[in-house]
């Protein structure tokens, strides 16, 4: 409440609450996504595939790898969920014991 920008909003009878849930699978979705981008250097091969230049190149794979996690909250556990169905190792850090 300390940073809503408007006063007329904070006087208002509109209730402000959080999304909590709402866009979990969404951005874990995209967390495994950019493993994938940073694991098989994909602008290396937009590259190569303007260039037509198909030359090989060494990626990495995620099955086996692991993942950190810093915050395991609704996001973080979703994300964790995919991690695990790609065969990676997850380790999680979150802010309460």
């Amino acid at each position: 409440i300390d940073h809503i920008s408007s006063p007329a909003l904070f006087r208002s009878s509109a209730k402000l609450t959080n999304a909590k849930g709402m866009f979990s699978s969404t951005l874990a979705e995209y967390c495994m996504t950019a493993c994938s981008y940073f694991a098989k250097d994909l602008p290396r091969l937009a590259r190569q595939k303007s260039d037509v230049n198909w030359e090989k190149y060494p990626v990495s794979e995620l099955r086996g790898a692991t993942l950190g996690i810093v915050g395991y909250g609704d996001i973080g556990r979703a994300s964790a969920k995919l991690a695990k169905a790609y065969g990676m190792t997850v380790l999680g850090l979150r802010r309460n014991v």
